[in-house]
């Protein structure tokens, strides 16, 4: 049996331009009644969840009559990074799969890729399932109990058993992981000699991408397969074709 490619994709700063929250919190009438500081106290102090974080700010958005149907528009106009579009059709095409593995939450994922005409691309989307939409939106934990075998993930969803699933059924080649943060080297670290990683990197940005800044200078010696860097999902693309993976 032929076997094809995997390619799995973090969704928040890696095919979105910029976090998925903040357009969300962007909606709020009135920013200081958001609280966001006592928000990101709970998430970063006490439980490390982001979706029990995003629970809050739904919660408090309602507050300030910013609603589902609100919502669910703005998550269908989230900024792809730049060839994305691209990327997917070709590999669609060539019969490889598509995997979105993200922290956020699934209904953002698909509602996005919907309205950007890109959900008939993608074989699945690992991530929290939403357990209702009406009157606000509720998140779940994508596990259940909370994964707290992982030291690197954080306690809802870790990436690297998400990669050893799909490699425990055998369908696949060789899987191609894209990220950008620290809750994507779990993921990088579970890639093997015959896999690709490609962490986000930005010389010109002040911003600091702890995927590629973690795997370089911390688990360096544990990767075992080839580390690349991305700017835009254009590169990842050109890239791809240089290694005669598509």
């Amino acid at each position: 049996m032929e076997k094809f490619s995997l390619f799995i994709f973090d969704f928040d700063e890696t095919l979105s331009v910029r976090a998925s929250s903040d357009p969300i919190e962007e909606l709020a009438p009135n920013k200081e009644k958001l609280n966001l500081d006592d928000i990101d106290y709970r998430y970063e102090k006490v439980h490390h969840c982001w979706n029990r974080r995003m629970n809050e700010v739904h919660e408090r958005l309602d507050e300030q009559s910013i609603h589902t149907k609100q919502l669910i528009e703005t998550f269908r106009t989230i900024e792809l990074s730049p060839g994305t579009k691209e990327l997917f059709r070709e590999i669609y095409l060539n019969n490889h799969k598509i995997i979105i593995v993200s922290n956020a939450c699934d209904l953002v994922v698909e509602e996005c890729l919907r309205g950007q005409n890109l959900l008939q691309y993608v074989d699945k989307i690992e991530s929290n399932p939403v357990r209702q939409i009406d009157p606000i939106i509720i998140i779940d934990e994508y596990e259940n109990p909370l994964n707290n075998k992982c030291t690197i993930c954080e306690p809802n969803l870790c990436k690297g058993s998400v990669i050893d699933q799909y490699r425990n059924r055998n369908l696949y080649d060789k899987i191609i992981f894209v990220g950008d943060g620290d809750n994507d080297v779990c993921a990088g670290l579970h890639l093997n000699k015959n896999d690709f990683v490609f962490a986000k990197y930005d010389e010109t940005s002040k911003k600091i991408y702890k995927m590629y800044d973690l795997l370089k200078n911390q688990y360096f010696q544990q990767l075992k397969t080839k580390l690349f860097i991305w700017k835009t999902i254009k590169d990842v693309h050109e890239i791809l074709k240089k290694e005669n993976i598509l």
